[in-house]
This record gives structure tokens, sequence and C-alpha cells, in this order.
């Protein structure tokens, strides 16, 4: 009853995380350009020196960096989520399509527990 459902969550979860790896490995290995989630502009200290600008394009690259690998691994993690559920409902299908074959089919109270 639930196979078909089961088996599209499983693989709907197999492909979100595929895709947040696959996002990663073009940022890291074929440098493709991370999207841009803060912009600082330049800084401007006053110091008894006088004025020093401070350049804000590395802070903001690892800013950058590090929020879009936190974000996909969040994504990741829904896409396990996602893959768990199929494979619990998978698995209880599994047990009941067992039970059947059996001609031994519990009553309701057991089978909740399953």
């Amino acid at each position: 009853m639930y196979k078909i459902f089961s088996y599209l969550l499983l693989c709907t979860g197999i492909l979100i995380i595929c895709f947040s790896l696959h996002s990663m490995y073009q940022v890291f290995a074929e440098s493709r350009q991370v999207p841009a989630f803060v912009q600082a502009q330049k800084m401007q200290l006053h110091t008894q020196a006088g004025p020093v600008e401070l350049p804000m394009d590395t802070i903001n690259t690892l800013v950058n960096v590090g929020l879009f690998v936190l974000f996909m691994v969040v994504v990741a993690g829904i896409g396990a989520k996602i893959a768990g559920l199929g494979c619990q409902l998978l698995k209880n299908e599994r047990i009941h399509d067992a039970l059947l074959q059996l001609n031994k089919i519990p009553p309701a109270e057991v089978l909740k527990k399953l």
C-alpha cells in the first residue's frame, strides 16, 4: 500500500543529499563562485597613526563559504530525514506483507507496536 510512497520518499531524500554534495563539490573542486549571502563594505578605522582601511574581500569570502557549507549540511540533513522516513515506511510495509503471506496477522495492538 505504501510501497510506492516509501520508495518515492527514499529516492527524494537521496536526490536531495546528492544535490547538496554536488553543490559543495562544484564550489570546492571546480572553483565555482559561492552565492553572496553577506556583503560587507570596506571598513576604515581611525587610529593614532592615521586612518587605516581594512579590505573586507577575504572576510566576505570566508563568511560566504562558511554559510554555504552550513546551508548545504542542513539540506543534506533534511534529505537524510526524508530518506529515513521512506526506509521506515518500507520496513513496516515489508513486515506487514510477510505476515500476510504467513496468514498470521496479529491483533491490531501488536501491529501498532511495530
